[in-house]
């Protein structure tokens, strides 16, 4: 194929389309985005391709680095434009940029196979739907799909705190943010939502469940009762049950393995479909396994695995993509009028997904994800013991969620803390992510408390170092401004 030339623009017209922007040109733009956005940093450019850093405009006009803790909302696990990632979609882009869904691509073809191929346990093998969005559609899939393949049920058991999208029909999924949404989302009527096993705030007053286990002394009394919900207590028979293994939006929240357990039993027992959403906890994330069920397959000896699962984020090194995995024992397939749209076989997100998985296997982040992610939590685990409002620090790999807390005893949000820290953390030239509004109906904020620390893969020992030094400094600056 022929490198691409331009034919009717020059090179350096075509440059500025993405390289800068003046303050006329924000100001313009402030007046015509129907979106809200507070961000007062615009975004240029990657400070190298492929690093960690990206340089970032201030509104005087000057350009500063900022190290991402956030990777762009959990997204670019191989850093801001990754060469390997971009040459892929480079090279494929001179070859097709757009088909239309039920054309075969031979990326399209790859990347099914290899998808297929990485799935955990009773997955291994099963069929593969892709889309250009992300969790919600893919989410929405495996809604579609249980429907289809339970004949006729259309029920759903989702959980408190859960997040899985933000689409009329994927935002009934998920906690409802009352106040700041302005519209219930549709379908309400066909999920129920139930207690999810929250360890930390245990509603059976276990007060051992830290650091991402139960409580020993715990017999996962919460279970019993989705288990009723489940057995008939729902309005109507489910189809399924949507959960995130590790809640991440909902505050870095890990299910025990044994509930996992109990759950995937119940399910086959009533014949509903599990569906796992691991949209954040996919791509390695959580270190050397491709998903967090693989571990606790692995390193716990418990087959947990769904019927389905979704994926997004990392899955595409940062291009758009979602993706929906069945078990090979679902017969069933999507007819052209049940899962598709227009942009939906894009084989440049394709082509950058295969990059991304084969970078990742073969520089093998998801060991040296593992290990740094050990080496911060190790730290802030030092840190909690010098600063009272660390109430508790969670998840493996570089999932990593900090709970801050007014008191240890009564384990009060410290929402206003976790705030402040956001706010600031530019100022020391770092990103830090938080977990979403948890509000009450007339919209009183409950809890926002957990500050994340999810930096692409690629970080090296040094960056691991430079986050644990601002992330002190920035806690010691947000506990003066709140008191």
């Amino acid at each position: 194929m022929k490198e691409i030339e331009p034919k009717v623009l020059s090179k350096e017209e075509l440059t500025r389309i993405s390289s800068g922007i003046n303050e006329e040109e924000i100001l313009e733009f402030d007046k015509h985005s129907l979106n809200n956005f507070v961000e007062p940093l615009t975004v240029i450019e990657a400070k190298e391709p492929g690093s960690a850093w990206v340089k970032v405009r201030e509104k005087n006009g000057n350009l500063k680095d900022i190290l991402d803790v956030t990777s762009m909302n959990w997204t670019l696990t191989l850093g801001f434009a990754h060469p390997d990632v971009n040459y892929a979609a480079m090279e494929q882009m001179k070859r097709l940029t757009h088909v239309r869904y039920n054309c075969l691509t031979p990326v399209r073809a790859k990347l099914c196979n290899k998808l297929a191929e990485l799935v955990p346990g009773q997955l291994k093998g099963g069929r593969v739907a892709i889309n250009c969005e992300g969790g919600g559609m893919a989410n929405e899939a495996a809604i579609k799909l249980a429907i289809i393949a339970s004949r006729g049920a259309d029920h759903f058991g989702v959980f408190w705190h859960g997040y899985h999208g933000a689409t009329l029909a994927s935002g009934a999924m998920t906690q409802p943010i009352h106040a700041v949404s302005r519209f219930h989302p549709w379908g309400l009527e066909h999920f129920t939502r139930m207690p999810f096993p929250y360890c930390y705030r245990c509603m059976w007053n276990y007060k051992n469940g830290l650091y991402g286990k139960k409580d020993p002394d715990c017999n996962l009394e919460c279970f019993q009762i989705v288990e009723k919900y489940i057995r008939g207590y729902a309005p109507k028979k489910m189809a399924g049950v949507l959960l995130e293994p590790i809640q991440g939006a909902g505050g870095h929240i890990p299910a025990p393995p044994e509930w996992l357990k109990k759950l995937k039993d119940v399910c086959k027992e009533e014949k509903v479909f599990l569906i796992y959403d691991e949209c954040q906890s996919c791509m390695w994330r959580t270190g050397k396994y491709f998903t967090i069920s693989e571990r606790y397959e692995k390193e716990n000896g418990i087959d947990v695995s769904p019927d389905m699962i979704t994926f997004t984020k990392g899955i595409a090194g940062g291009f758009p993509m979602g993706v929906l995995v069945a078990s090979p024992k679902i017969k069933k397939r999507f007819t052209p009028s049940e899962e598709h749209t227009t942009f939906s076989s894009s084989p440049i997100a394709m082509a950058a997904s295969l990059a991304a998985i084969e970078v990742i296997e073969r520089l093998k982040l998801g060991e040296k994800c593992e290990n740094l992610g050990a080496k911060i939590t190790k730290r802030l685990l030092e840190m909690q013991e010098e600063y009272d409002v660390i109430g508790d620090i969670r998840c493996p790999g570089l999932f990593i969620g900090i709970e801050m807390v007014k008191d240890r005893e009564t384990r009060e949000p410290f929402t206003d803390l976790v705030e402040e820290m956001c706010q600031i953390a530019p100022d020391h030239n770092m990103y830090l992510g938080q977990s979403m509004p948890i509000l009450s109906g007339t919209g009183k904020m409950l809890m926002r408390n957990l500050v994340k620390i999810k930096p692409p893969l690629i970080i090296t020992e040094e960056e691991a170092d430079y986050i644990l030094e601002k992330f002190e400094v920035i806690l010691k600056e947000a506990l003066k401004k709140v008191g």
